[in-house]
């Protein structure tokens, strides 16, 4: 070990208060960058995957009432891939023991499973069977919440008749990654739930034989992004049949919040590290100008002594170097912790088959990167100013600064009193 690296030692430990505060800022910069970067892929990812799998629909359509056999009329313009036809309605739910008003939004599926455009992933239970006509799927969160099993029946007010259901699974949809009731902002399970019945079932509960009142649909590549003028058509072929609101993918209630959500964490992940980046980066400019400052003897006798300016000056960089490896060390084990935490408190918001806390190397990596970048940088200007010192000059004690008269001495009366 050299005579400066013991040097360096000695300074790191006597400056402990100032390093603990310098390094604490670098590190909760570069925690907050690996921790919303990585909530941000971890998000999005699972996004980009569960609308792929389950057939996420690119648009809907709400009707007054719909024969099935002018389905046709959708599928004949260019642009739209695939329609599926459903009903669709509120209901009110009606659960022993529970006083609180609660609602649920009833939609119909196939009586036999099929791939379809917002498929269900099943959680608990099965599909539906041939045993009963009266069979229902709850959505998942709102079966937790009220402790539904498979096996278990619930009644819903269909149509203004009460009927009872017996629950065969429970389910999540990517139509409903973040199910919110209307009205709400967050999702509430405990007052609103999905109920997917049977397509022959909700037929015959709200008199829609051969009809439906939502059509749901997947267009092509070109139009996915705006699908508003395939909307435009879609609306003036149907107008005969009642059509009370057209909606895209990117302003349905669920796909736009988790869209908001995966948008405002990136803006995040680029202010909220820059912030104490720069103000840590600030501050190590101040520590290191004073360091060297304090030194310029002790640097002055080294020049005299043979030493380099490189040498010198690579030891004032590394001091910044140490700092910025610590931060670096500390930031990106905090960020993984809290990358964990967060992507566990999201799944407790957002309904996904799997979302996992993806550990990425090249995201550390560049943590530490930015890092020691923050540290060296923000040192660069104190080390220089070590370069400009000569000897014979910087071995003499520095003179005091000017002295002058301070505002309050400027009070005449005050001190004539």
């Amino acid at each position: 070990m050299t005579v400066l690296d013991r040097k360096l030692l000695r300074e790191l430990r006597a400056s402990w208060g100032l390093l603990l505060a310098t390094t604490s800022l670098i590190a909760v910069g570069v925690m907050c960058f690996i921790y919303m970067r990585t909530a941000h892929r971890n998000l999005r990812l699972a996004q980009a995957q569960y609308y792929v799998e389950g057939r996420l629909a690119d648009f809907w359509i709400d009707l007054k009432k719909l024969p099935l056999s002018e389905i046709d009329l959708l599928k004949s313009i260019p642009g739209i891939n695939e329609v599926r036809p459903r009903i669709q309605f509120f209901a009110t739910v009606d659960l022993p023991r529970v006083r609180e008003p609660m609602n649920g939004q009833v939609l119909s599926v196939p009586d036999h499973w099929q791939p379809m455009i917002n498929d269900l992933v099943l959680r608990r239970g099965s599909y539906f069977t041939d045993s009963r006509r009266n069979e229902v799927i709850v959505n998942d969160a709102f079966a937790r919440e009220h402790k539904l099993y498979p096996g278990q029946v619930v009644h819903l007010i269909l149509n203004n008749q009460r009927q009872e259901l017996f629950i065969v699974g429970t389910a999540i949809s990517p139509e409903f990654v973040y199910l919110v009731g209307p009205g709400s902002l967050t999702p509430d399970p405990h007052h609103f739930g999905v109920f997917y019945l049977k397509q022959s079932f909700a037929e015959e509960v709200f008199d829609m034989e051969g009809a439906a009142n939502q059509l749901v649909g997947t267009v092509s590549p070109e139009f996915r992004e705006n699908p508003a003028p395939l909307l435009r058509q879609a609306e003036t072929a149907l107008a005969p049949y009642g059509v009370f609101n057209t909606l895209a993918r990117k302003d349905q209630p669920s796909s736009r919040y988790l869209s908001d959500e995966i948008r405002g964490l990136g803006v995040f992940a680029s202010i909220m590290p820059t912030i104490f980046l720069v103000v840590a980066a600030l501050v190590l400019n101040v520590l290191m100008s004073r360091l060297v400052d304090q030194q310029q003897t002790i640097i002055g006798t080294l020049k005299g002594l043979g030493y380099a300016d490189s040498q010198i000056f690579m030891h004032y960089v590394k001091f910044a170097g140490a700092i910025g490896i610590l931060g670096a060390a500390v930031g990106c084990l905090g960020g993984y912790g809290m990358s964990e935490f967060v992507t566990r408190l999201y799944r407790t918001f957002f309904e996904f088959p799997e979302l996992a806390n993806r550990f990425e190397p090249s995201l550390y990596v560049l943590g530490i990167v930015i890092s020691l970048a923050c540290s060296l940088g923000g040192a660069l200007h104190g080390a220089r100013l070590a370069l400009k010192l000569q000897p014979a000059e910087a071995m003499h004690v520095k003179p005091p600064p000017q002295g002058k008269a301070v505002w309050l001495e400027r009070i005449a009366f005050l001190w004539r009193r």
